[in-house]
């Protein structure tokens, strides 16, 4: 059959900016970190004459110093517990919500999303108060002894439990959600007991999400550094060292850094995408969230829906405890919160010490998400499109960037784009972008693009092409069924996709924190600012990001009922 070239161009040519703002900057990246020699004082700490430096004289330097093998020790480390702390968390509550129904499950099911609505660094302010030195759980604990409840470690790894978590969670549950409960009854038949029917006939069809989740994990946990540089301020990590260098004035240095977390995140990509296959095609985190059509679950006796019921109030309890802990926080004074005790009477004095420059970086951040989501809805449409009837070798290049931006960590994406556009670039129009707005949604796009082109591409191959042969036979032109047909069949998925990226663009910090300028500084970098010095302030801030967030939330689901109610009449 020959090939035809209307399916090949627009996958090539969607591939062009993907290319140019995801590949190219961290190849420059790369390349710096390669090439560029070190700073005269680091050639000299290594015995080395600055001006003729040995080949790669970053990359040397990495494995010559302590502080950078103990930091991607203590990476390496975090990230394999994390994954073993959030794939028991995520996989409990999908096998407690995904396979039997009981009174209160649906909402119980969509509780299980309820991280999703806490930027990073709200939910590491949450876990200090809970569970810092200073939170409510170490302070409770008997002042005799001279060991804290919770060490810091263990705190920054109930905190990626609870926020990666939901990667394992999402997952199993979609998978659950479609597995053949006739194949349990054929293992209960032949004599089979509770662990025989989730051997046989349960785990073959989870294995393969709950290790997609598991890689996710371990790719989050390894990027991550709101948690870490908050929670274990003693702790060697890669993250907290690429924000450490920055001031040393070693640019070649930092870029060898962050091409080494970069290299740990990417290590993992290739078992992903192998358990990705496994998973059948599932959708992350469309358990639940479609609007019906999922298969009925079976109904659980009395005895065993009483007891998923006490287990869905424990873990209820659990997932709300830190946003709880955020509104405590925003209404308590300065005391209350390092007394590490429930404050006695509420108060606005947090909202009130918030200055004008706060309100103006909440402000900001808003519109810097709404950019993002609107920035990423359209490329990932525009990439489902053009990707869905193009030939493999076609699609290649702008899957591969799409890829990368899922295992780039947040401070390589940053870095990666500092590098390329902080000098006036052809790319950039001939501008240079460091220390503006452009550079920081750049970063935000490239962060949270995988998260729209997952669902995106998932819904459109779902469509088929049915109902869109009917429309041309019907003497409809491609504009016209993309406008009348497709795109109101996608809405609720856009809606979704575009939420879930601006929810993320207006919470990020890591990339926050190495790009913003005084005068384009985040909310998420003003948090954090306020918070040395005013924490119940700080949380006051977080509380109104988190409540904006849930609000739109809101929104969304009410207009996808709406179209729901629409498309029925």
């Amino acid at each position: 059959m020959p090939l035809r070239s209307d399916r090949v161009w627009p996958a090539l040519l969607v591939a062009l900016p993907l290319l140019a703002y995801i590949f190219y900057p961290l190849g420059t990246l790369l390349l710096d970190g390669l090439c560029a020699p070190v700073a005269e004082f680091r050639a000299q700490l290594h015995g080395w004459d600055p001006q003729h430096q040995p080949s790669a004289p970053a990359l040397r330097a990495l494995w010559r110093e302590p502080p950078v093998r103990q930091a991607a020790w203590g990476t390496l480390k975090l990230a394999v517990l994390s994954v073993l702390a959030g794939g028991a968390w995520g996989l409990g509550l999908a096998l407690l919500w995904w396979r039997r129904e009981f009174p209160g499950r649906r909402l119980f099911a969509l509780l299980g999303y309820a991280p999703v609505l806490l930027p990073p660094l709200v939910g590491t302010l949450a876990f200090a108060r809970l569970l810092g030195e200073g939170g409510i759980l170490n302070q409770g604990w008997s002042s005799n002894l001279r060991q804290p409840l919770i060490t810091p470690l263990v705190a920054v790894l109930i905190l990626h439990a609870y926020s990666f978590g939901i990667y394992t969670y999402a997952f199993a549950a979609a998978a659950l959600e479609n597995v053949e409960h006739a194949h349990e009854d054929a293992v209960r038949n032949l004599g089979g007991g509770a662990w025989a029917v989730f051997r046989h006939a349960v785990w073959p069809n989870i294995q393969g999400p709950v290790a997609a989740g598991a890689l996710l994990t371990f790719m989050a946990a390894g990027a991550s550094f709101s948690g870490p540089y908050v929670l274990h301020t003693s702790g060697k990590y890669l993250t907290v060292e690429i924000v450490n260098e920055l001031s040393s004035g070693d640019p070649a240095f930092v870029a060898a850094l962050t091409s080494l977390l970069a290299l740990v995140s990417l290590v993992a990509l290739p078992p992903f995408l192998r358990a990705q296959r496994k998973s059948s095609g599932r959708t992350f985190g469309t358990a639940g969230l479609k609007g019906g059509g999922e298969s009925a679950l079976p109904r659980a006796g009395h005895g065993e829906a009483a007891l998923r019921c006490v287990l869905s109030g424990i873990a209820a309890l659990v997932l709300l405890a830190p946003p709880l802990m955020v509104a405590q926080g925003a209404f308590t004074d300065a005391r209350g919160w390092y007394s590490g005790t429930w404050p006695e009477e509420l108060t606005l004095g947090a909202f009130q010490r918030l200055d004008q420059e706060a309100w103006n970086s909440l402000w900001r951040s808003l519109i810097y998400g709404a950019i993002t989501a609107s920035l990423d809805v359209s490329i990932a449409l525009l990439l489902a499109l053009a990707l869905r009837r193009a030939p493999t070798w076609a699609g290649l290049p702008a899957e591969s960037c799409v890829l990368l931006a899922v295992a780039l960590p947040g401070s390589a994406v940053a870095l990666a784009v500092l590098t390329a556009f902080h000098a006036p670039s052809w790319l950039a129009g001939g501008f240079a972008l460091g220390q503006t707005t452009v550079i920081l949604v750049l970063a935000y796009a490239v962060r949270c693009l995988p998260l729209a082109v997952r669902p995106i591409r998932a819904a459109l191959e779902g469509m088929g092409g049915d109902v869109e042969a009917a429309a041309r036979g019907l003497g409809a032109g491609p504009l016209r069924t993309l406008g009348t047909v497709v795109l109101p069949l996608l809405f609720p998925t856009l809606l979704a996709a575009g939420l879930l990226c601006f929810v993320t663009g207006a919470g990020e910090f890591v990339a926050s924190q190495l790009l913003f300028s005084p005068e384009t500084m985040p909310v998420s970098v003003k948090m954090y600012e306020v918070m040395r010095n005013d924490p119940p302030a700080a949380t006051a801030l977080g509380l109104c990001l988190v409540g904006l967030g849930a609000g739109a939330i809101t929104l969304a689901g009410w207009l996808q009922a709406r179209a729901s109610w629409r498309a029925r009449r």
